[in-house]
């Protein structure tokens, strides 16, 4: 009988454990991490938002972690120590593909929604410069932007397709408002710029009364950028933005929400849901974020995880 009582009890152990760890693999997570950026940065406030939400809508206790930024993300993604990170397009992109700067494929990367916030290629030019057009920045004195920055690599891409390189400009690589400044010194013919619309150090030219014309792309320039790195996309700044006679076309880059490829459908199904029924509390978390819709959330370069995937088919927007 004693017998009969302690297999009863190892069996009933036993279960415990088996739906205890059920719970842990296909439940919501008792703790959901949200890998950010640097706290001056822009996905700071973005994941203290999603956090927010998160908590207050779900039986989990969301967090945001400070980290080193985009590329780090996919790599904390990759890892386990995160479950949700915020990353630009670019990187999500070569981190799921393992292209450089990673040095392996990160399998572990879902999209969970995209078009947070708007990288937009742009580039001004100093009035009387003789610049009109993309190919007269050859031998003519451009800022690029920050060294290391993807204004850079954008540039290096968009010159290429067109047909030279950096070297054949005059580059430099200054902050975009040192760079405004010295455009408006006459000191730089141009200034090429990775930013939100509108950019403040182009907006602080207007404010004080300077002067600047923009350059779009050629649509076969931007063709052969994207049929290479498609995780850019094709955008168009209109005239109002910066008193341009017409709008003005160029490429841009997003920043993005990725998620464990490994978290069930249904948990991020939750996650999905929880986060676009409260899409004005990321909207007002950060000035660049205004712009970020339910429509365009689900469109981008990488596959949507399951579970998000459904969430938006339902919606209609898929």
């Amino acid at each position: 009988m004693k017998k009969g009582i302690a297999i009863l009890l190892v069996c009933t152990l036993a279960f415990a454990v088996f739906a205890a760890g059920q719970a842990e693999t296909g439940g919501m997570p008792k703790f959901i991490e949200i890998a950010t950026a640097g706290t001056g940065g822009a996905y700071y406030p973005v994941g203290i938002a999603m956090a927010e939400i998160l908590t207050a809508k779900l039986p989990t206790q969301a967090t945001a972690q400070v980290t080193g930024g985009a590329v780090e993300n996919i790599r904390l993604i990759q890892d386990g120590s995160v479950k949700i990170a915020l990353t630009t397009t670019s990187s999500a992109y070569r981190g799921l593909q393992g292209v450089a700067p990673f040095d392996k494929a990160n399998d572990r990367v879902a999209g969970l929604f995209s078009n947070l916030t708007q990288g937009v290629y742009q580039i001004a030019v100093r009035k009387g410069s003789g610049i009109t057009k993309l190919s007269d920045l050859v031998g003519k004195r451009i800022s690029l932007g920050p060294q290391g920055g993807l204004g850079v690599e954008l540039s290096d891409y968009i010159f290429r397709a067109a047909g030279f390189t950096i070297s054949d400009v005059r580059a430099t690589f200054l902050s975009y408002e040192e760079s405004a400044t010295m455009m408006t010194d006459g000191n730089l013919d141009a200034v090429a710029i990775q930013t939100a619309l509108p950019n403040p150090a182009l907006r602080q030219i207007e404010a004080s009364g300077g002067k600047f014309d923009m350059i779009g792309i050629p649509e076969d320039v931007i063709a052969k950028v994207l049929a290479e790195h498609p995780y850019f996309s094709r955008i168009v700044i209109p005239a109002s933005m910066y008193h341009t006679p017409s709008d003005i076309v160029t490429l841009n880059s997003t920043n993005m929400a990725i998620i464990d490829k490994n978290l069930p459908e249904q948990v991020v199904y939750d996650i999905t849901k929880a986060l676009m029924e409260s899409i004005e509390t990321i909207q007002n978390s950060l000035p660049a974020a205004k712009q970020f819709n339910l429509k365009d959330a689900p469109d981008m370069a990488i596959p949507l995880h399951p579970g998000a995937q459904r969430y938006f088919a339902e919606k209609g927007v898929l």
